[in-house]
């Protein structure tokens, strides 16, 4: 159930790595009205960053967003993915993007939800993974 693809995570082929920045914004991703409730780094047991995950929230019409922004890789299509449990519905996106994976979106209004998100570096196997726990409940 997760949402349409946003515009920069269209799935691509893998080309060369590039050390450039991610251009894209949680807010932008996930649009007008979302603003970030809560993120982890996604980080490997080395310390490197491989970007990081976002829950929003938009207060206008109850609806959570989760997306996963690379840092790692940027530009370049490798495994992405986020997911967001919203009371007991699964919201998922996973794939081969340049730049982020999601948006996805749910009614979090009065429910509990939790996140998690991972990318993987080109050229290699290493993943970075994390979590935000259940703990965003609504009122």
């Amino acid at each position: 159930m997760a949402a349409a693809l946003g515009a920069g995570a269209l799935p691509t082929s893998a080309g060369t790595a590039h050390a450039a920045a991610n251009p894209y914004t949680p807010e932008e991703v996930c649009g007008p009205g979302c603003h970030v409730i809560d993120s982890r780094n996604l980080t490997h047991l080395n310390g490197d960053s491989g970007g990081k995950v976002y829950l929003l929230y938009n207060n206008s019409n109850g609806y959570n967003c989760a997306v996963t922004i690379k840092s790692v890789s940027v530009g370049v299509a490798t495994k992405t993915g986020v997911k967001m449990i919203i009371g007991n519905t699964p919201y998922e996106q996973n794939g081969t993007f340049k730049y982020y994976a999601g948006p996805i979106r749910g009614a979090g209004a009065g429910k509990c939800v939790w996140t998690n998100g991972y990318t993987f570096k080109s050229g290699g196997y290493t993943s970075y993974a994390v979590s935000i726990p259940e703990g965003h409940c609504g009122g």
